[in-house]
């Protein structure tokens, strides 16, 4: 060592020797260097200190110098130095002192300020000095990079073990390490094993973790929890489930038979001086070997429940939420057509209702969007009960033999390709062994073919192996699903349906429903699975049965009051008041719900495009006077309906009807004028009208000169009529 750099100053200060060991197995396990490190007390008497001035610091055992918030030992060195009580500072090596440069050059920089001596094994150091200022720098960069190298060369063995599955790791409650197999399997106590088989058999009923919990605790079941000691050994105990340890069953794939590694990112705070641990997604992790193991479920089955899972969270947009016991069925489905954002659910006096009021909550703005669940729901159950037949059932079964089809198909596809590749890599193969060895430039070029023939084969197996979807396994039989969806509707108003699975069945079908107000109504868009979208019309303010205004707004679209009446009477059903049905109430009905009808002459509730108009229509279309279209609707000649009274003529209109009554028609040797069939016959041209309607003849109007006069056209146009 330099004797020369120890002056007198420094004797009069203490000689402080500082020991840290990077682990407790080292501590506990290599003591060899241990004892070197307290020998060095030795040394610190040899060039000069006294016993009583030798102060050892060994607070730091079984801490890694990679940093220095948690080293009490290296922080009170850090204290002594900067009220100057130390002379010099004794250490095995720099690397005892600090691993990292940012704790290093404050040490140096301390000890150059304070005229402080840092001593190793190869001799004393001056921090004052440049060229021991210098060595010392690099001594400890060199230990940074030292320590980088040992954990990268640390991480990169562990990384390449778990990339063969053969990285031992810590396993969940309910799986054991086969050390034969050197893999993971469930649980040898059977007790545990059908515990961990239960949570997941309820869950697919259930499809909600707290449904699961709710049973469990419900039935007085219990869950296993284990302990890891230090000496590896794991002790399994029971006690009450908790939600926390079903959603961690849930997720692990382990259970699925998944091999999977890097699943977390550590990254180190250095304001807060502590580690951050972060759950990465599944297309991150570094390993991931799917049937590794023997599992409880299959990996289908897993990933179907962690969407079922995601889909349940509320505070995401796209997800519908887990459905509640409440009575609102739509709960998770509803947008606002406005704004376009999730409505929630509300209740009033234990009346659920739906409003889109998160700019409200927010911003204070005023309600965008709001209505009452009860009407919408039972409009929208109605159009449920009407789509789920025995007709789209039948139709869901063949799309699935379809799927199944093509699925044949495409594996046939790939069984080919991958014969193929097989053939060619086993042909490159042959080329390569055939080849002379001492030929280098063939033999490299052939077996890096070779080599690109395995990569192409292998990837895409893989391929195969992701884009493959496990078969499909009915929980029913066709004659059970038939028996349920042909009596749906008298099952869903039972109390063997419950709220939740009235939901869970919606939601089977429905994807989303959107919500327009409109005055009195409020205009429901219901996105259907696949595409469809059906509209309905709901009125705000509802003082009837919602059934029986569904009843009337089907029936509006394709008949008059009176016809509605007649049926809602067969039917028996009444008003409000427990009367017959009229077509003035049914039309006072319509009005005060505004429900829309094809026959009515109020713009706003028409429904466009139908088959009907009024007789001031039909008379413009023809050219006549409206009272001339009431006297042909008399004769047969127009069809169409009226309820009498002073309610308007609905003409049926169509291109036909406009084709034959306009006068655009092309004249026909066979047809004969109504006059003269009048004159021969000897009879009304009324009653010529009714004769040609009950024989099905067909009856013309055609220009004939200046005027229009009506023809006859037998049903069997080849023979006139006599």
């Amino acid at each position: 060592m330099n004797q020369e750099k120890i002056r007198a100053n420094h004797w009069k200060r203490k000689a402080v020797i500082y020991i840290r060991q990077s682990s407790i197995l080292q501590v506990e396990l290599h003591q060899e260097s241990g004892k070197r490190q307290y020998q060095l007390v030795e040394q610190a008497k040899a060039r000069g200190w006294v016993e009583a001035q030798c102060e050892v610091i060994d607070d730091d055992l079984g801490i890694s110098g990679a940093q220095s918030h948690n080293r009490p030992g290296y922080q009170r060195l850090i204290s002594m130095i900067a009220l100057q009580e130390v002379g010099i500072v004794f250490g095995l090596e720099i690397s005892r002192l600090a691993r990292n440069s940012l704790d290093m050059y404050q040490l140096l920089e301390l000890s150059a300020a304070f005229d402080v001596l840092i001593a190793d094994e190869d001799g004393i150091y001056d921090p004052s000095e440049f060229n021991d200022r210098l060595l010392l720098g690099l001594k400890g960069t060199i230990s940074e990079v030292e320590l980088y190298q040992i954990r990268a060369r640390m991480g990169r063995g562990k990384l390449n073990k778990a990339k063969r599955g053969a990285l031992k790791q810590g396993l969940p409650v309910g799986m054991d390490w086969d050390p034969i197999a050197e893999k993971p399997r469930p649980a040898v106590d059977q007790g545990v094993r059908h515990a961990i088989e239960r949570v997941f058999e309820l869950f697919g009923k259930l499809r909600s973790v707290r449904g699961v919990l709710l049973h469990l605790s419900k039935t007085g079941e219990e869950l296993p929890y284990q302990r890891i000691y230090r000496n590896a050994e794991r002790v399994i105990a029971w006690r009450r489930p908790s939600y926390d340890a079903i959603y961690a069953i849930l997720i692990n794939p382990v259970y699925a038979g998944v091999y999977c590694y890097g699943k977390r990112k550590k990254v180190y705070d250095p304001v807060h001086q502590i580690y951050h641990v972060y759950n990465q997604p599944q297309e991150e992790w570094l390993v991931f070997l799917s049937e590794h193991h023997s599992g409880y479920i299959s990996l289908h089955t897993f990933e179907e429940n962690q969407q079922i899972m995601a889909n349940h969270r509320f505070q995401f947009e796209n997800s519908q939420g887990a459905a509640r016991r409440g009575s609102a069925l739509l709960q998770g489905l509803v947008y606002c057509q406005h704004c376009g954002q999730k409505m929630r659910v509300r209740y009033s006096r234990s009346r659920p209702y739906y409003t889109c009021d998160a700019a409200h909550r927010r911003y204070g703005d005023p309600i965008c969007n709001r209505a009452g669940a009860k009407r919408v729901d039972a409009l929208v159950t109605e159009l449920f009960l009407e789509v789920v037949n025995l007709e789209t059932l039948d139709l869901s079964l063949a799309f699935e033999e379809q799927l199944n089809q093509e699925n044949i198909q495409a594996e046939e596809s790939w069984q080919k390709k991958l014969r193929r590749l097989e053939y060619e890599a086993n042909l490159a193969r042959r080329r390569y062994e055939q080849v002379d060895p001492d030929n280098r430039l063939v033999a490299q070029t052939l077996e890096t073919e070779w080599n690109q023939k395995l990569v192409a084969l292998e990837e895409a197996r893989k391929a195969f192996k992701s884009q493959k979807s496990a078969p499909y396994q009915r929980q029913s039989t066709l004659d059970e699903m038939r028996t349920v969806v042909s009596h749906l509707r008298e099952i869903w108003y039972t109390d063997q349906v419950s709220d939740q699975d009235k939901k869970e069945l919606l939601r089977c079908r429905i994807e989303k429903v959107f919500f327009e107000n409109r005055g009195k109504l409020i205009r429901t868009q219901v996105c259907w699975y696949g595409g469809a979208i059906s509209e309905l019309d709901v009125p705000k303010y509802l003082f009837s049965s919602p059934h029986l205004f569904h009843q009337v707004t089907h029936l509006a679209k394709t008949h008059t009051d009176r016809e509605i009446a007649a049926l809602l009477n067969q039917k028996g059903l009444t008003t409000v008041k427990g009367r017959p049905w009229t077509p003035r109430r049914v039309m006072d009905f319509r009005l005060s719900n505004a429900i829309p009808s094809g026959f009515t002459t109020n713009a706003e509730l028409r429904i466009p495009n139908t088959d009907y108009i009024t007789s001031a229509e039909a008379a413009e279309q023809l050219g006549i006077a409206q009272t001339t279209v009431q006297k042909w609707y008399r004769y047969g000649i127009l069809p169409g309906k009226h309820d009498g009274g002073q309610a308007p003529l609905w003409i049926q209109w169509s291109e036909d009807l406009a084709y034959r009554l306009t006068g655009g028609a092309i004249p026909s040797p066979c047809m004969v004028t109504v006059r003269s069939l009048s004159k021969q016959m000897g009879i009304s041209r009324e009653e010529v009208y009714s004769w040609a309607l009950e024989n099905n003849h067909t009856i013309y109007r055609l220009r004939r000169g200046i005027s229009m006069r009506f023809y006859i056209l037998p049903l069997k146009s080849s023979q006139p009529l006599k």
